[in-house]
């Protein structure tokens, strides 16, 4: 079965509606369904393997949204997720559903998009997810997004300055007429 990728990241297989990384937003993706699985492939190249997921009745809709996949776009665009359709699905874990409604308690809703955003993206990037909501959900009241920046976020280091040398014009004169062959073999 081919489906296209819709402009939210989604496809929609037998009742079941699936995310997949952004970057393949607008492609048709060649779906092959198991039982337990759905394996993706853009031409013949594998792009992903998903969990399958059923619907609990015959007439529902059943979702699979992993927030691994869009992360790097609702970055990008962190007020979408306030309205976002998918808002409670992207949410990867009950602790993180926590971590959103205290957010909407304590900051004003803008602030509270922005700052859900960024800790899925930490807990994307440094690859702590259920530690870093079991930290934040200690902590009364919640960070700000400054805090949580400079612990995440690494200033980057300047570069060392590297001493460039230029070569004398005799140089490229031996490049260019070959003698620089005789010398090499003069070496060996």
């Amino acid at each position: 079965m081919t489906v296209k990728v819709t402009t939210s990241s989604t496809i929609s297989v037998k009742r079941g509606l699936y995310s997949v990384p952004s970057r393949l937003i607008g492609e048709n993706i060649r779906v092959h369904l198991y039982h337990d699985r759905l394996e993706c492939f853009v031409s013949q190249t594998p792009v992903i393997t998903l969990s399958r997921v059923y619907p609990k009745t015959p007439e529902g809709r059943a979702r699979r949204i992993d927030y691994r996949h869009v992360i790097h776009a609702l970055a990008a665009k962190p007020q979408a997720f306030r309205f976002s359709q998918l808002r409670d699905d992207l949410l990867p874990t009950p602790q993180y559903h926590q971590l959103w409604q205290r957010a909407e308690q304590q900051f004003d809703p803008q602030q509270a998009c922005k700052w859900m955003v960024s800790v899925l993206r930490f807990a994307y990037d440094h690859d702590c997810e259920s530690p870093l909501a079991a930290e934040l959900l200690q902590q009364n009241p919640l960070p700000e997004l400054k805090a949580l920046q400079k612990r995440f976020i690494r200033r980057q280091a300047t570069q060392p300055d590297i001493p460039a040398k230029q070569h004398t014009i005799d140089t490229y004169d031996q490049l260019l007429s070959g003698s620089w062959i005789t010398q090499e073999m003069a070496y060996v």
